[in-house]
C-alpha cells in the first residue's frame, strides 16, 4: 500500500483516511517522526499513558500520577516553609 500527499506550505501532511483509521492515528494522538535516512521516516503513534503502565490502566495511571503531583507540592511546601523561617 502506498499513497501519495503533499506538504503544506506550513509544513503539515495529511495522512490519509486508511492509514489513521488502520493505525489509530486520531485528532489530537501525538506521533513520534524519526529519520531513517535522507529520503525516509517513520512515523508511529505515541504510546497512550495507559499503554505504559500496561494492565494498571488509565484509571490507576491517572490515579498514580496525582498521588506523585501531591507528593512533589507538599515537598515544595516544606522547602518554602523551611527558607521562610531561616529568613527570620
Amino acid at each position: 500500500m502506498e499513497f501519495k500527499t503533499r506538504i503544506s506550505t506550513k509544513g503539515q501532511i495529511v495522512i490519509p483516511k486508511e492509514i489513521r483509521e488502520k493505525y489509530g492515528f486520531r485528532k489530537g494522538v501525538e506521533v513520534i517522526i524519526k529519520p531513517l535516512d535522507e529520503t525516509r521516516l517513520i512515523i508511529k503513534r505515541a504510546p497512550r499513558l495507559s499503554e505504559l503502565f500496561g494492565f494498571l490502566g488509565e484509571a490507576k495511571a491517572t490515579e498514580m500520577l496525582l498521588e506523585e503531583r501531591k507528593k512533589e507540592i507538599e515537598i515544595e511546601e516544606e522547602r518554602i516553609s523551611e527558607l521562610e523561617h531561616r529568613g527570620k
